[in-house]
């Protein structure tokens, strides 16, 4: 039988009011261990809030939308599952949409669910120039929040990773390790976290580093770079990849080629998704902090609009060391 309220405030024995404005979110003047005992009752009786009546009662459906550039990177899908889990804990709904790396159709997702009835939105622009005017229209509608990027002129805050710690963090590791011909593998930098990667990048190794540019973020464009770094061969021995898609590409091209990774040339990738511990071998990489900056961003949808104003929120990223950096090199 499926629980109900009454059944939740029977079972922490208070009234059904106080049971309501705990599950609803709202437990004004409600003891701390009288809300603990009705949260407690919920998860034990697997109460689910009837959004219907909490729309009537309070304005608000607990549903948020979030708007990614595209579901083909497995990075964007880790992002999703870690504001999905924070919005879960909260007893609410996650809508996804993609954006296909395409601003028009992300300019058209902002505005359907900005319209529906999502309480609050949360988009990963898919270009720093050209996604700004459709969250900043968007905004009065709804509350905001950028994610992982940032675009000009967007008119709300952004939760980001510090993309110069993390190549600083990469530099250093390399650097560490012996290699000194160090070069980047990376995307046309149209998103502003491709574009603060490279630019960090040129700042720690200026003219002696060097740089390999795509067109896209994806493993073909990978195994591209893959085919670059053989001819380079001999001038590179480490690359930094902008992405864990790039790296994954890069990595089985050089395997392929009877390159040893990393004896020859040391590999680092960016995103620390679930595959890089599977791969051969295993790759080093950058994590996010996504649980942390998911977080902040909802406490930021449910805040007052004037903490939402226009700024870039950064927070520390994260370097997981695997096989295919290497160990320390004799000279």
């Amino acid at each position: 039988m499926t629980a109900r309220l009454v059944d939740v405030a029977q079972r922490a024995g208070v009234s059904r009011a106080t049971a309501s404005r705990v599950i609803a979110g709202t437990p004004r003047n409600v003891a701390p261990d009288l809300v603990e005992r009705v949260e407690r009752a919920a998860r034990e009786l697997g109460y689910r809030t009837n959004q219907s009546a909490r729309a009537l009662r309070t304005g608000t459906t607990g549903t948020l939308g979030v708007v990614v550039p595209s579901l083909a990177n497995p990075y964007f899908v880790q992002l999703i599952e870690a504001l999905s889990r924070r919005v879960r804990a909260d007893g609410g709904v996650l809508v996804v949409s993609d954006a296909a790396n395409s601003p028009d159709i992300e300019a058209r997702e902002i505005d359907t669910l900005v319209n529906g009835k999502v309480d609050g939105l949360i988009v990963v622009p898919v270009t720093t120039a050209a996604s700004g005017a459709a969250i900043r229209a968007a905004a009065p509608v709804r509350p905001i929040v950028q994610f992982d990027r940032w675009a000009e002129g967007a008119g709300t805050v952004a939760v980001a990773m510090d993309n110069h710690a993390a190549i600083s963090m990469l530099i250093d590791h390399l650097r560490g390790l012996g290699r000194e011909k160090i070069a980047l593998v990376a995307a046309e930098q149209s998103s502003s976290s491709g574009a603060e990667r490279s630019a960090a990048f040129a700042d720690r190794l200026g003219a002696s580093g060097r740089t390999i540019v795509l067109p896209s973020i994806t493993t073909d464009a990978g195994r591209k770079a893959g085919r670059r770094v053989l001819k380079m061969r001999g001038d590179v021995d480490a690359v930094v990849c902008a992405a864990d898609v790039l790296a994954i590409g890069l990595v089985t091209t050089l395997n392929r080629a009877g390159v040893a990774v990393p004896a020859e040339v040391a590999v680092t990738a960016f995103d620390d998704t679930a595959i890089l511990e599977v791969l051969d071998p295993p790759l080093t990489s950058i994590r996010h902090p996504l649980d942390e900056m998911a977080d902040r961003a909802i406490a930021l949808l449910h805040a007052d609009q004037a903490e939402r104003e226009e700024r870039v929120e950064r927070f520390a990223p994260e370097l997981v060391v695997r096989a295919s950096s290497g160990t320390v090199q004799e000279h």
